[in-house]
């Protein structure tokens, strides 16, 4: 077989594969990322009476629920707004890719490199670069994160809960091929740790 068309072949499997790749790489940057996990950030009384409490209520039905695996929120019994905080902004981090959460530079590359194999790493960087956008495109770079948050929720203990889509954009954004505005990013993260730490979701529990 000549060696252009073996060449092919083999950027093929790897185009089939990668989806897949990048969905776990990051879950497993994770595992070991949380053992050190960033300064947690202790939030006032007053600070987290400001921060105003989004609206859930909703009537479900099948056509909102079809929808769930894009729209939903989580919740941990027993868990106060700082820590909730601390381990939204983290999960967010890690499903953003390495270059999100360890910093887009080369030294932060070539630490994910020697921790996690020269795959990993690879697409690591690539997850955050022109790479990965020309390749998968906005979509699959979404629902890329939506796993990898999922996953990195699910290990810490969070319960996952549908969201009819209008309340769901009250407070989360959906991140493609660009980064969202750092001032909302902010205001959308304080809101969801409000929900995570809040009254217990009167919704069924969905799978992680």
């Amino acid at each position: 077989m000549p060696i252009v068309q073996q060449g092919r072949i083999i950027m093929k499997k790897l185009l089939a594969a990668a989806p897949v790749l990048l969905a776990l790489m990051p879950v497993a940057a994770g595992a070991q990322a949380i053992k050190s996990e960033p300064e947690k950030k202790i939030f006032t009384a007053a600070e987290i009476e400001a921060v105003a409490m989004p609206d859930l209520a909703y009537t479900p039905d099948p056509v909102i629920a079809a929808d769930f695996d894009k729209y939903f929120f989580f919740h941990r019994e027993g868990t106060d707004f700082s820590q909730a905080y601390a381990d939204i902004i983290e999960c967010d981090s890690l499903a953003s890719g390495i270059n999100f959460y360890m910093g887009a530079d080369s030294a932060a590359i070539s630490s994910a490199m020697s921790q996690y194999g020269v795959l990993a790493g690879g697409i690591g960087g690539a997850i955050g670069g022109l790479m990965a956008d020309a390749i998968f495109g906005s979509a699959e770079r979404r629902k890329i994160k939506r796993i990898n948050l999922r996953n990195c929720m699910f290990y810490k203990g969070y319960d996952r809960y549908g969201l009819e889509k209008d309340l769901w954009q009250k407070f989360h954004f959906e991140e493609g091929l660009s980064r969202e505005n750092a001032k909302d990013r902010e205001a959308a993260l304080l809101k969801q740790a409000r929900v995570a730490s809040g009254p217990k979701p009167q919704y069924e529990v969905l799978e992680p």
